[in-house]
């Protein structure tokens, strides 16, 4: 069974009762501990906490008995968290990592073991590395009850989050906004901070209403019916919908029109509000398949923009290293200057509330006028199933195309999977999922047409691999 655990974009995911179980639970957790006491790493502790998925509390609870077992002081809490919530209280409280139970966005039948380190964000490789390495030692575990605390880190979180965010501009506002939390760790936490918000799907349910719980257009017509009906109910005042994943640190949001907001818009949004609003500065990250619109945003605020490779981890290392005011990554994953290197949908929700307030509009309209100046992109993703996604992206890797979707291929990238740029700053990149069997591919294009021209050649290009 030990073969079968791989670290990959951010943490360990399986299927349950296949191969996340809680033997190989018990056995990553002491491989973790393991690693920290040889590097004399266990601070203060450690953190384990947990989502709304099948079984996250009791696999967060074995895990914290092979802490405890260890020797370690181990903190459980109470109840479902989100991970920046988590990751926070593991700076805060000078601990030496954190555990967090959860598949993200991953279908019901997933859970995931994500490994938060001291600085408060997720496993850098080489921490992950270390830790597939004692997996295959003889390692000796013995569960214990005696060193485990139950704590809640959401009220030291949202004190955090309250000295980040204007709430009081929030409140006078009036603004009309739904919270969408798909069912995950991140219910409540709009309505702890006092904002006044309607949420929907914010009740447990580790079936996730019959959707994976990824904020996406497929998984929200529940959201998008809702808030197009508050919009018509308060024709008068600014209505938004955001929209969070199942463990809280990734967002989108929905314009009261009923217009999705996807993941490259909302970083271009976010940017747009740091540096006009918040007179912000700093260096900009994003990851190698988030939009060029971003690039135009930074040309012309004068600020440096760094590509790295997909996952926030690459992001997060930037930010312990330099002064970085906004990391994004096309998953949704937002990192904002002053909070620890970890992306937190909460935080970057809050932040399109203030700039919706600052300048009295809705994200729609902010967004078109965004584009009108720097031109239009649009964006589209699809995922194919396929256990061989890894060998078919390095064969066309190998030998990629010169043209595709009848356009001529202008530069080929490969810092990350393939990525095929044309002239009219388009692009298609073919990646293999560090989290699920998928061969992804993504497109970003100047018209709707042309992204589904792309992806459409795209596929087309996969099905013909031996």
């Amino acid at each position: 069974m030990k073969k079968q655990i791989n670290f990959g974009t951010d943490g360990w995911r399986g299927r349950i009762a296949d191969d996340f179980t809680f033997e190989n639970v018990r056995l990553v957790t002491q491989a973790l501990v393991d690693y920290l006491k040889d590097g004399n790493l266990t601070g203060n502790g450690i953190a384990a906490g947990y989502d709304n998925r099948f079984q996250s509390e009791h696999f967060a609870r074995a895990a914290a008995e092979v802490c405890s077992g260890a020797g370690i002081n181990v903190f459980l809490t109470e109840h479902p968290v989100s991970s920046p919530a988590l990751s926070y209280a593991v700076k805060s409280m000078g601990l030496g990592a954190g555990i967090m139970l959860t598949a993200s966005h991953n279908p019901p039948e997933w859970n995931g073991f994500k490994i938060k380190e001291a600085f408060g964000g997720s496993a850098f490789p080489e921490t992950t590395k270390e830790v597939e390495k004692r997996l295959e030692e003889t390692l000796r575990i013995v569960p214990s009850a005696a060193n485990i605390k139950s704590f809640d880190p959401r009220p030291t979180y949202l004190d955090k989050i309250k000295s980040l965010v204007n709430l009081d501009l929030l409140k006078t506002h009036n603004l009309k906004i739904v919270i969408d939390p798909m069912y995950g760790s991140g219910a409540g936490c709009f309505t702890a901070l006092g904002v006044p918000v309607v949420e929907i799907r914010g009740n447990r349910n580790p079936l996730f209403g019959g959707v994976n719980p990824e904020p996406l257009p497929v998984n929200l017509e529940e959201s998008i019916s809702f808030v197009k009906e508050l919009a018509l109910k308060y024709a008068n005042e600014l209505t938004a919908c955001i929209v969070l994943d199942g463990d809280a640190d990734r967002l989108a949001a929905i314009d009261g029109s009923g217009r999705f907001i996807n993941t490259h818009q909302v970083f271009t949004l976010l940017l747009h509000h740091l540096v006009v609003h918040r007179k912000l500065s700093g260096e900009v990250v994003k990851t190698f398949n988030v939009s060029n619109l971003a690039d135009k945003l930074c040309r012309k605020y004068q600020l440096n923009l760094t590509v790295t490779p997909i996952g926030f981890k690459h992001i997060a290392k930037m930010m312990l290293e330099k002064d970085i005011l906004l990391g994004g990554e096309e998953s949704g994953g937002m990192g904002i200057k002053g909070f620890i290197p970890e992306r937190d949908g909460i935080l970057a929700g809050l932040m399109l509330l203030e700039l919706m307030a600052c300048e009295k509009k809705t994200l729609a309209q902010i967004l078109d006028e965004i584009m009108r100046e720097h031109g239009y992109f649009f964006y589209d993703r699809i995922d194919l199933h396929t256990e061989g996604a890894m060998d078919t992206v390095k064969k066309i890797t190998a030998a990629p195309p010169e043209k595709l979707g009848g356009m001529e291929v202008a530069k080929v990238e490969t810092l990350d999977g393939l990525k095929l740029n044309f002239a009219d700053e388009s692009w298609i990149l073919f990646r293999a999922s560090g989290t699920e069997p998928l061969l992804r591919i993504y497109a970003e294009g100047r018209t709707e047409e042309e992204v589904k021209t792309l992806l459409a050649a795209g596929e087309n290009l996969i099905r013909q691999q031996p």
